[in-house]
């Protein structure tokens, strides 16, 4: 995504920003680091979040599915 776009959650509703109630997100995905991976230098094998970014406050809104 690149402009802010409406998401829609698997069970079909729209995602909602906690704090402002924006309804607009730029979609990212980040790495879900844990020490003993990084530990070992196998960051590379850790799990990935899909975060979504309020357009409006800043605000992350974390996700694994």
């Amino acid at each position: 995504m690149d402009e802010p776009q409406p998401v829609t959650l698997p069970n079909g509703r729209t995602l909602k920003c906690d704090t402002c109630e924006n309804e607009l997100f730029e979609m990212r995905r980040w790495k879900l680091q844990t020490t003993g991976m990084t530990f070992m230098n196998l960051d590379w094998a850790n799990r990935d979040a899909t975060c979504f970014v309020c357009s409006s406050c800043r605000r992350i809104h974390w996700f694994h599915w």
